[in-house]
């Protein structure tokens, strides 16, 4: 079957993301749009070709700029998955699967989802999306048949793709059935039909398995997928190069009692396909699972109630009640026997169960039953049901138990009474759980019941208190004090209900009785100061001119408090909380918000809008707060003045006197937050003489008029440099005087479009081409050179006045610039990394002079343009003239070091070294007449004396 043409040329994949992402690649979406509409049209001739491409280009440039889009960043469809022309066999079931779908994001912007673009309802085809997470590198859905295909016919339909901050990307696609039989044999040679599986099966069991042929036009082997419930599993194994085995196991527990039958579906992608026929990437087969029933339930009761009181008029023989149970197994249910346990119970003989039916009667009179329980207590009784085995080979018995209440009749007594007929107390309200309800005189909490015995017994309940409280003891014998503590105190708010009603019941507990006494309590609350004040509005906004002055009004807030007055309930407003809250002023009765100070520092360029928060409190200032939000949102006002990036701006005529060497514009900055406030307008007010120059209102672009014919002409000119030539001593002051004359002097005016209007002036100075003005490319060490002082040193350089058109760092091939005069140097600076280009225009004057002695200065300094230096590598020479000088100063101190131990040394080992051992210390003994001396020598060392 051959493809049309019509079908391989489809619309490309398109973008609808609304979110600007990258300005760089908005030149490959007008290339894909011109592209696109070109292929669309067809043939053109030559001329109208070119023309054709010309007006596409500006459309889609101006599309481009007014939709920053960029389809780059949305969801892509897998190239492999476009259905640009899917054939699908005319035998394909309704229900199935016949593609699958894939598409990726590059900013994992998942999960996406694959809707049909237009009527979903008339489609042939339904989308359904795969489960898919940020951990998955693609996300897939499968296409799925709606309706029987017609073969020849032709269905076209477009689906999109969507990710989650709403990029969406489509696709044309389209599907046409042929007259071919999908042969299921050659896709699965090997097929699992119907799995019989026993609900008790272990994790893991393998149950079939299925094998898949690739298809032969695919380097790729199948991939299967099992779909349908996640109790089964698929473990695939590739056993040849064209055929994979898929193996079905189970992944959790059967029950047969919840679920006896699983359909599941084993997809195989790339499965095989006849070429010409058959295009689908994906092909299904069905699976039943039947689940087995186990016998691993027991019976189960369903009539076995729990309590039942027995008539008085009862006679042995009599039914009772009748129980039913029933297998739990329910593939293949056995039969039900009945029976009572009687180990460890004496009323097992008073009755009598049928063992088919389960019907329980008395076999013998109540008054024997009466003689051996206490009043009021239960007889209880537990029925067996046991499953029936009837082949050997069965899995053994179960067997279920119930227990039964049986309340005997009892004879008649007299009710249980209180001490008083209905109770008040007073309470505060919000008790905490645990108070005690006071009971004080003339009311006593008490309860009692005059019979004696198992009569006497009996309960205190509550009613109608809806939990608020809870009373104990909760049964008592004869009389008992009850005492009434508080359960919950949601209900005690004396501003909902000033009291609370409920009733005590005294019920008797006999088997057969129902006497009771009902007693009404009511509790009187107590106001606290519990409530705190409550704002009229949720938030307060205010709308206020950022110039407002001392003294306005801003807001009037209003809090009012429920509690009682005297307990709390005066509200007072303390203090506004939050930004320049100290420029306002809170009155503490009325909540009257003004502004405090005419410098209040609220600026609309600095915030939109204030968020603060007004603080109230009961109880006179002093007791529970509140806060509510005041947002004021500042109105903007014309108080800021355009102001100039540059108060001198200087051009160059372009030599036909038509144009500037470089744009001229100008700029203002206007710092008001809003239009039109911030919306700058520029005008030439003086100097525009004869209208020469046109200034745009919006750019601030300066334009001439028309071709210039400067003041003083060549002809002019000539004649000077004539007359320079035969007489040297010409006038400077002529001179000057014609130079400045060629020098057009512009005043520049920029206004906001505020009220009132503000302005500021700028001065513009246009230059003549003559040839005394030349623009020269610099190369400069270091990235980010001072400015001021690379046109301070180029001036000095050049001997002209400089104007620095353009600074940028340096980078290979750059504007064609040599690489070999970078090679290095004296001065060379580093790399070309380390280098910097700059543009500039040397403006020359008839008397320019260039200083040696100056330059050398500025070029001497270390060997290299020290002055034009990044700060970068300023600090990099200063930390090696510092590292410089503290080495030589270590090796000085080692040479200091290294002399004074050889010293040392030689001291020791010379006789007449005064360090010598021999010559430290000599005695000398004097004998004198008059007195005996000794006189010890010493000899002076080296040291300190």
């Amino acid at each position: 079957m051959t493809i049309p043409p019509s079908a391989t040329a489809r619309e490309p994949q398109r973008s609808t993301r609304r979110t600007p992402r990258s300005v760089n690649q908005s030149h490959t979406t007008m290339m894909s749009c011109q592209d696109t509409v070109l292929q669309r049209g067809g043939r053109r001739k030559p001329a109208q070709d070119a023309g054709t491409r010309t007006a596409l280009a500006l459309v889609c440039l101006a599309l481009v700029a007014y939709f920053p889009t960029v389809a780059g960043l949305d969801p892509k469809f897998d190239p492999s998955t476009r259905m640009r022309l899917v054939l699908v066999p005319a035998d394909a079931a309704v229900g199935s699967v016949i593609y699958r779908l894939r598409a990726t994001d590059e900013e994992f912007e998942y999960p996406l989802q694959f809707e049909l673009v237009g009527d979903a309802s008339s489609s042939t085809v339904q989308i359904e999306s795969l489960p898919c997470t940020k951990y998955n590198s693609i996300c897939q859905a499968n296409v799925l048949l709606t309706r029987r295909l017609e073969p020849g016919r032709y269905y076209d339909f477009q689906v999109s793709v969507k990710d989650t901050k709403g990029g969406m990307s489509v696709q044309s696609c389209s599907i046409t059935a042929t007259n071919f039989t999908t042969p299921h044999d050659v896709i699965f040679p090997h097929k699992a039909g119907i799995i019989m599986v026993p609900e008790d099966a272990k994790k893991g069991t393998e149950l079939d398995y299925v094998l898949s042929n690739k298809n032969p036009l695919l380097p790729k082997s199948v991939y299967l997928e099992l779909w349908g419930s996640p109790l089964f599993g698929i473990r695939q194994k590739i056993l040849t190069p064209d055929t994979t085995e898929g193996t079905i196991f189970l992944l959790g527990q059967l029950d047969f009692e919840k679920q006896a039958m699983y359909h599941l579906t084993v997809l195989a992608n790339d499965a095989y396909a006849e070429p010409g026929q058959d295009t689908r990437n994906i092909a299904g087969l069905e699976v039943v699972v039947i689940v087995e029933d186990v016998q691993d339930v027991p019976p189960v009761f369903t009539v076995a109630p729990p309590v039942t009181r027995l008539p008085a008029g009862l006679i042995p023989g009599d039914k009772v009640l009748q129980v039913h149970a029933e297998d739990g197994d329910k593939g293949v249910p056995r039969e039900i026997r009945y029976g009572l346990v009687s180990e460890g119970n004496p009323f097992t003989s008073f009755f009598d169960i049928n063992e088919t039916s389960g019907e329980i009667s008395l076999l013998r009179p109540l008054d024997d039953i009466l003689a051996l329980t206490h009043a009021g207590d239960p007889v209880l009784l537990t029925v067996i049901a046991e499953e029936v085995k009837v082949a050997r080979d069965e899995p053994p018995a179960m067997a279920t138990t119930v227990q039964l209440a049986f309340f005997l009749p009892e004879r008649s007594n007299s009710p249980p009474y209180f001490e008083n007929d209905h109770y008040v107390a007073r309470l505060e309200e919000n008790a905490a759980p645990g108070t005690v309800l006071p009971f004080t005189d003339p009311y006593t909490p008490r309860v009692m019941d005059d019979d004696a015995g198992k009569n006497g017994v009996f309960s205190l309940t509550l009613l109608g208190n809806n939990g608020t409280f809870e009373i104990s003891p909760n049964v008592a014998e004869g009389h008992a004090n009850f005492v009434v503590r508080v359960r919950d105190n949601a209900r005690l708010d004396y501003e909902t209900a000033t009291y609370v009603h409920f009733q005590i019941l005294a019920q008797e507990l006999g088997p057969a009785t129902n006497l009771s006494t009902l007693v009404n309590v009511t509790v009187y609350l107590s106001d606290v100061n519990d409530n705190a004040p409550v704002f009229e509005q949720s938030d307060y906004l205010v709308d206020l001119p950022e110039n407002m002055t001392a003294g306005t009004r801003v807001v009037q807030v209003h809090a009012t408090d429920v509690d009682t007055a005297g307990l709390g309930g005066r509200v007072r407003y303390t203090q506004i909380l939050g930004a320049q809250n100290t420029s306002l002023q809170l009155d503490p009765a009325s909540g009257l918000v003004t502004v405090a100070l005419s410098n209040h520092g609220f600026d609309r360029e600095a915030m939109p809008e204030y968020h603060l928060w007004v603080e109230a409190r009961d109880d006179d200032g002093i007791g529970n707060r509140a806060q509510v939000p005041l947002v004021i949102r500042l109105i903007d006002v014309n108080d800021e003045t355009p102001t100039f990036d540059r108060s001198l701006y200087e051009f160059i005529l372009a030599p036909d006197l038509r144009n500037f060497t470089a744009p001229a514009v100008i700029h203002a900055i206007d710092r008001d937050a809003e239009a039109p406030n911030n919306e700058v307008r520029y005008e030439l007010i003086y100097g525009n003489y004869e209208n020469k120059f046109f200034l745009h209102p919006i750019t601030g672009e300066l334009r001439l008029n028309a071709p210039l014919v400067t003041r003083a002409g060549p002809a002019s000119r000539r004649r000077r440099r004539q007359a320079g030539s035969l007489t040297t001593n010409s006038d400077s002051s002529q001179q000057q005087q014609q130079k400045d004359a060629d020098v057009f002097v512009l005043t520049a005016r920029a206004f906001d479009l505020g009220v009132p209007v503000r302005f500021s002036t700028t001065t513009i100075r246009v230059y003549p081409p003559e040839s005394r003005t030349r623009t020269v490319t610099f190369i400069v060490p270091g990235r980010d050179p001072d400015r001021k002082k690379v046109q301070d040193t180029l001036a000095d350089i050049t001997g002209g006045r400089v104007i620095i058109q353009e600074l940028r760092p340096y980078t290979s091939g750059d504007g064609g610039i040599p690489t070999d005069i970078l090679g290095g140097g004296a001065g060379g600076g580093g790399s070309a990394t380390e280098r910097s280009v700059v543009i500039a225009t040397i403006l020359y004057d008839t008397d320019s002079v260039v200083d040696i002695e100056k330059i050398q200065q500025r070029l001497s300094i270390n060997g290299t343009v020290t002055n034009i230096i990044s700060q970068e590598e300023r600090s990099a020479i200063l930390y090696k003239a510092e590292n410089r000088v503290l080495f030589w100063l270590l090796i000085f101190l080692a040479i200091l070091l290294a002399l004074g131990i050889l010293t040392l040394l030689l001291c020791c080992i010379c006789p007449r070294c005064p360090l010598n051992a021999t010559n430290r210390k000599r005695i000398l003994r004097v004998n004198n007449i008059e007195d005996d001396v000794h006189l010890v020598h010493r000899k002076q060392g080296i040291g300190k004396q």
